[in-house]
């Protein structure tokens, strides 16, 4: 007897939903269980998705994009590719305002195959100098980026400007899908959570959800380390006020910090992270990226710590795919 199958009206209805499955070779002599949550497994390949399609609707709702109308962000890549994903099969347009000389080939073309425009930005000399050769977090990268969605977005009525380090839908679809689904799939049994910072999204959306059945529940949070949101605030709000950019109150990951949810921030090196990710490749058959190997790395070190019995999530955001060309732990 076989098993019933949906059809689905479009490929939206594919996001989320996504599996979780218990790590056992890399774990291996850690006494507590660690969990990854599998969002590469997405359409367009990444967590992502989930908070392109619940602001893209959103806005709809409020009148803010309309028929023949453009979606535009700032984005080192995965959050370009799933808004640019989510406008193909719904007949928007997109153009994404991307930092210049940080754009993979592996991104590139994928954002030129869902018909994206990509419009590069220079992220400004400090910040170049600041970030050369070193691990990087897009949040940095996006800068001068941000300024131009806004500019383009005042200038043209037909372009909506996602603003997805801002857009309260980030934490809402995290909260409504993500922690929702971890709550199911662990009936609740969840001592910590484990994810990469980047906009704060995944990590407050998930809290949230995670809070309501377990009070207790302790958050870690993991950042490259050399470009750390949280340590580098203070030269953030010099670029910020050098360059006139918009947007640094009402930061996702301001809220987070003013909220002082997190038990511990881990900062990673590159190395850590490319050598977990290879890890999770040849030894749990887990096809992810970099950003999930710093994850799991955390996750490790935090089961080390909680020791026998205690249940630890984490993320794995995106596909190896993403990362043919180059390795770099990016958030």
């Amino acid at each position: 007897m076989g098993c019933e199958m949906k059809i689905y009206n479009s490929i939206l209805e594919a996001i989320g939903n996504t599996p979780m499955v218990k790590l056992n070779r890399v774990t291996k002599g850690i006494e507590a269980d660690v969990f990854a949550k599998c969002e590469f497994m997405n359409p367009s390949g990444s967590i992502k998705d989930r908070i392109a399609l619940k602001m893209i609707e959103e806005a709809e709702k409020e009148g803010l994009l309309k028929h023949g109308g453009t979606v535009t962000d700032s984005s080192t890549g995965n959050t370009a590719i799933a808004l640019s994903f989510v406008c193909a099969v719904k007949g928007y347009k997109s153009k994404m305002c991307m930092p210049k000389g940080w754009i993979s080939e592996d991104r590139r073309k994928t954002l030129e195959s869902y018909g994206a425009d990509i419009l590069e930005v220079d992220p400004g000399e400090e910040i170049e100098q600041e970030l050369k050769d070193k691990d990087v977090h897009g949040g940095v990268l996006e800068l001068l980026p941000r300024k131009k969605c806004l500019e383009m977005e005042v200038n043209d009525r037909g372009i909506w400007w996602a603003r997805q380090a801002l857009n309260p839908n980030n934490i809402k679809a995290h909260r409504e899908t993500t922690g929702k689904e971890i709550v199911e799939q662990t009936d609740g049994k969840v001592d910590a959570f484990v994810a990469a910072i980047g906009t704060g999204g995944t990590l407050l959306g998930v809290y949230e959800a995670l809070k309501e059945v377990n009070p207790n529940i302790k958050v870690y949070a993991v950042e490259p380390s050399s470009s750390s949101l949280f340590q580098t605030e203070t030269k953030i709000r010099k670029y910020m006020e050098k360059y006139d950019i918009p947007g640094i109150t009402g930061w996702i990951i301001s809220e987070i910090k003013k909220m002082n949810i997190i038990e511990k921030t881990y900062l990673i090196e590159d190395k850590e992270a490319i050598e977990m990710a290879h890890r999770l490749c040849k030894e749990e058959g887990l096809f992810c990226g970099i950003s999930s190997g710093a994850n799991v790395y955390v996750a490790c070190c935090v089961a080390k710590t909680l020791g026998k019995g205690k249940r630890i999530v984490t993320i794995l955001p995106d596909s190896r795919y993403r990362y043919f060309k180059e390795e770099h732990f990016t958030t």
